[in-house]
């Protein structure tokens, strides 16, 4: 769904986004036209994830095939099953409106294979998503060439519930944003900050929808399943590890929180649910990436405390929060520190294809989707050009070379008081001095 909505909105308003943006020249500069052109890198080398592999592969091929570049892929070693099947797709779609379909490649392999896509000199552009410290070593490969790169490095998202929600609406949104796509997820709700006074009654209602949940693999589809498996297997011992770690340190596991050992085929983790969650707790500053809900109590129903506890986390990427007063989530919305925030709902700016994506601080920086997503897919150029054929741009004889510095200082300087200058006697006498000067 995401993904036709990235195609109808591309198609319906990208040529408007990537026309020229004309910019206003100011008094000195009032008999030229200028102008922002968007001009194609030429090649965007693009690293994709293991999550969403259908959209995170299309995702920048549409923007990279409209704004006029061709796109090299390097799909994650864990799904490199389906790339040719969704390169097929993409070939048999140029093809079909008369485009060469070889401005898309598609690459496979380990880390070698990405790390030579940074570091191709005919590459003009990288766009990574995936863990910060991958991020970083692909920043570390394009240094070296001054080449630009686009991060998204996933997040820590924070699910705000203040007391004036209405707990029977919150929590089929907190089921939603914990464990959607088993929770691997780039903008999941991986911290539930829940106001003291709702919070016991959410944790009774929430923990009978939670053990309710069936995991196991989801074909065929007559299965119903709500959890499948985690893409990595080694993905569940680091989950592990956040959740021992957490428990240690006071945090109260309610359910899962282990590796699901009764399906025999497969690699599942059990859908958890924990609460008492710190910030000196690992689970509170990695990101997850697993079936995992993770409960922060709001002391005093304390709008103040809510905004400290959910800022002190490196990762910065959306953000959701839940108030029976509009003004006041919005209010709370505005001093979170993140690239999205969306009011009273959840995930949906993500299908709002005209919107920027991306974040800050661990989640990295640059954005895709939006005109600001289409746009850096481009060089941007700056344009001037005469306004009006015949009228140019001439230097006055006072400036001129070889220059007399003392009529040059009085040219200038009468110049700058009769345009910047306030006062209109300050004007007359800076006219006077432009006569007198020249």
């Amino acid at each position: 769904m995401t993904t036709c909505e990235k195609l109808r909105c591309t198609v319906t308003n990208g040529e408007q986004w990537l026309d020229r943006q004309y910019r206003p020249t100011g008094i000195m500069m009032a008999h030229k036209t200028a102008y922002v052109e968007y001009v194609p890198y030429g090649v965007l080398g693009v690293i994709a994830p293991w999550n969403y592999p259908f959209h995170n592969l299309l995702n920048h091929v549409i923007s990279g095939i409209f704004s006029g570049n061709a796109v090299v892929t390097k799909v994650s070693e864990h799904t490199s099953w389906s790339a040719r099947y969704f390169g097929e797709i993409i070939r048999k779609s140029l093809e079909a409106v008369g485009m060469d379909p070889n401005l898309v490649q598609i690459i496979t392999g380990f880390a070698d294979s990405g790390s030579s896509l940074v570091s191709c000199l005919d590459v003009d552009k990288i766009i990574f998503t995936g863990s910060p410290g991958v991020g970083r070593k692909v920043m570390a490969g394009a240094a070296p060439h001054l080449k630009p790169v686009v991060l998204e490095l996933g997040g820590k998202d924070p699910l705000v519930f203040c007391e004036d929600a209405k707990l029977d609406t919150i929590l089929s949104w907190a089921m939603r944003g914990s464990f959607q796509n088993c929770g691997q997820n780039c903008c999941g709700a991986e911290r539930l900050f829940v106001y003291e006074s709702i919070c016991d009654e959410f944790l009774d209602h929430i923990e009978k929808r939670i053990r309710a949940l069936r995991q196991g693999s989801p074909l065929p589809s007559s299965n119903n399943m709500d959890c499948g498996a985690m893409v990595m297997d080694s993905q569940i011992d680091f989950i592990q590890e956040l959740v021992d770690d957490a428990v240690k340190k006071g945090a109260k596991l309610h359910c899962g929180g282990k590796r699901n050992d009764s399906i025999q085929c497969g690699q599942f983790y059990e859908p958890t649910l924990i609460s008492g969650i710190t910030s000196n707790m690992r689970i509170s500053q990695e990101e997850v990436f697993g079936p995992v809900m993770c409960v922060v109590r709001v002391p005093s129903n304390d709008d103040e405390q809510c905004i400290r506890m959910i800022n002190d986390c490196p990762f910065g990427l959306s953000s959701s929060v839940f108030s029976g007063s509009l003004k006041r989530a919005e209010a709370i919305g505005a001093r979170i520190r993140s690239g999205a925030f969306t009011a009273n709902d959840y995930g949906v700016g993500y299908m709002v294809q005209s919107l920027p994506f991306g974040g800050v601080g661990e989640s990295g920086f640059g954005k895709f989707s939006g005109p600001e997503g289409l746009r850096a897919c481009c060089l941007e150029r700056s344009i001037v050009v005469d306004r009006i054929p015949g009228v140019r741009t001439s230097i006055p004889s006072p400036i001129d070379y070889p220059i007399d510095s003392n009529q040059a200082m009085n040219f200038t300087s009468s110049l700058l008081n009769l345009i910047y200058n306030e006062s209109l006697m300050q004007k007359i006498i800076a006219i006077i001095g432009l006569v007198k000067s020249a």
